[in-house]
């Protein structure tokens, strides 16, 4: 449920106004000054001043000497409690590693949140092509690989609700286009894995599969790489092996 808010939009509470606080922050928005917190977030200057100083001396926001805020420690000491993180993320590690030693191209791991794909972790290096994923930060599910595996394995409501939002075209290779896009997600449905072309980032492809548990997609797994490395049979293969392997350390944490 959503915070109460005025008619003019902001909210009433003080949580609801510290989550609008905190809402104003993301991996585009790194620093904010309090004027732009108070634009952002709706609400009067004289209750930002209150609400951030109070998120100040909670240790879930920091100024810097340049006035701005940042997400503060205490935020991160939290976040690393969701069992996005204390259990996906941990079981999945070890595997993810033997797999970019394979591969050496970006390995990706992304949970569905809020009608995006949110990146719980990724690996690269040297080796690796420049991509736009980092962990913890959001991307669309019609753009990427993993993305279009969360997708693909959401209910016909839940699909058909995505393909009635406006779509975002990241490149113009982006399917945008629900009839589409709709045949797109049951082609990687039907034959277990997705594939982008240039959908994300000029130049890169991925593949991604999902990780699966009683039929559900509860996470997917991805290799981003130049499109002149996607050797999709290759990567298919040994991307299903370690969705497997995860899939088994996560049985057994119960």
């Amino acid at each position: 449920m959503s915070p109460a808010r005025t008619t003019a939009g902001a909210p009433i509470s003080s949580i609801g106004r510290a989550i609008a606080v905190l809402g104003c922050f993301n991996e585009r928005r790194r620093a904010l000054t309090l004027s732009e917190i108070s634009k952002k977030s709706l609400l009067p200057m004289s209750s930002t001043h209150r609400v951030v100083a109070e998120l100040v001396t909670g240790g879930f926001l920091v100024r810097g000497s340049d006035r701005k805020y940042r997400i503060g420690t205490r935020m991160w000491s939290i976040g690393q409690l969701a069992p996005v993180s204390d259990q996906l993320r941990h079981r999945a590690l070890p595997t993810l590693a033997r797999l970019y030693e394979e591969t050496g191209e970006n390995i990706t791991l992304a949970v569905l949140d809020r009608g995006q794909a949110l990146y719980v972790d990724r690996l690269g290096g040297e080796r690796s092509v420049h991509t736009g994923a980092r962990a913890g930060g959001h991307l669309p599910l019609h753009t990427t690989g993993v993305g279009k595996v969360l997708l693909a394995w959401q209910t016909p409501a839940a699909i058909e609700k995505y393909l009635g939002r406006p779509l975002e075209r990241t490149t113009p290779y982006s399917i945008v286009d629900p009839v589409k896009l709709k045949k797109e997600l049951d082609e990687t449905r039907e034959r277990g894995y997705a594939l982008t072309r240039q959908e994300s980032t000029a130049g890169n492809g991925s593949v991604a599969v999902p990780i699966l548990r009683g039929g559900r997609a509860v996470a997917a797994l991805g290799v981003v790489a130049h499109l002149t490395h996607l050797d999709i049979p290759r990567l298919v293969e040994v991307l299903q092996a370690a969705s497997e392997s995860i899939r088994h350390e996560l049985e057994n944490d119960h």
